[in-house]
């Protein structure tokens, strides 16, 4: 008779203040593969390629880091669908234009069960407003990531990048009203998302991901954070 194996998660999940200092080893793979794979999206997006195109030269990048699964859809963003980041929208045949914003948000789910999540956009062509806009969005993220703190309420967190957002010229875009989620092991949403109605302390692993517009023009930029016991870290 075989002995019998438990089967567990790759990621031991604990949702208060004992939680790791640091993020767990395949948590920053997972996010490695993430950020190269959308680094690769970017990278193929040019005027006549379509957002399937694109798709599939992140699912290359991450086939070869031997990522098979996707907790979600690969998004790929280009012209109005830029407009729109949700799991219903699946990259299209739209093509890039000559002067353009590509937004893609990659989901890996590495062969030993982390997940990762990340999104980046790119400015096509000679497109003054679009590269202001997302380097204004991509400014006001980070300066908001250094004010993250361990255990802060979600909602404190959505309140300082809504004000930032707001001073910049920016309206949120996101369908849910949100800058993000938490992110445990088989679960995106567990903690549900951070905005103005969510007061959980952020423990463990959080996708901050403001999607906004200014002048028409939408962008995005993601990253994941290990709110630890003493610190926070940016994978």
């Amino acid at each position: 008779m075989n002995q019998a194996k438990r089967i567990v998660p790759a990621w031991t999940y604990r949702p208060g203040p004992d939680v790791s200092d640091g993020p767990p080893p395949g948590l920053v793979k997972a996010q490695a593969v993430a950020k190269a794979a959308a680094a690769v999206g970017l990278a193929a997006a040019a005027p006549g390629v379509s957002e399937r195109q694109v798709e599939l030269a992140i699912s290359a990048e991450m086939a070869g880091h031997g990522v098979e699964h996707v907790w979600t859809i690969t998004n790929v963003g280009l012209g109005e669908n830029a407009r729109i980041c949700f799991p219903t929208h699946p990259p299209t045949a739209l093509t890039a234009a000559e002067r353009d914003v590509v937004m893609v948000d990659v989901h890996p789910i590495t062969p030993d069960g982390f997940w990762g999540d990340c999104t980046r956009c790119k400015v096509i062509g000679d497109f003054p407003e679009a590269a202001s806009a997302l380097h204004d969005l991509e400014t006001l993220h980070y300066e908001v990531l250094a004010q993250c703190r361990p255990g802060m309420p979600a909602s404190e967190l959505f309140g300082l990048c809504h004000a930032r957002l707001v001073a910049e010229g920016f309206v949120l875009l996101d369908l849910l009203a949100n800058i993000g989620h938490s992110l445990t092991p088989g679960a995106a949403y567990l903690h549900n998302f951070i905005d103005a109605s969510n007061d959980t302390p952020m423990w463990g692993a959080w996708a901050i991901e403001p999607f906004a517009e200014r002048g028409g023009i939408a962008v995005k930029v993601e990253d994941l954070v290990w709110f630890g016991r003493s610190d926070c870290t940016v994978l």
